[in-house]
């Protein structure tokens, strides 16, 4: 079975810790190809990875979350 290549995008690292100890007790099939702690990183990552889903911090310094919309012509994660 293929595993869902995902990114996840926070600030804090803690909350990072957190949503991958969550994803690892789940019982669906992801691969972490990158973390990130702020959007613009997180673009690039994405940029490079291409991954399937991307979880985001919505609070961040300097660009919300949601923001990443506009780095985009397509989302197709």
């Amino acid at each position: 079975m293929n595993k869902t290549k995902a990114i996840i995008v926070d600030d804090e690292k803690d909350a990072r810790d957190v949503l991958k100890t969550l994803i690892d007790l789940s019982s669906f099939s992801f691969e972490i190809v990158s973390e990130c702690s702020n959007l613009m990183d997180a673009v690039k990552e994405i940029e490079k990875h291409k991954p399937d889903v991307v979880f985001l911090d919505i609070q961040m310094p300097k660009y919300a979350g949601y923001e990443i919309v506009n780095f985009f012509d397509e989302i197709d994660f």
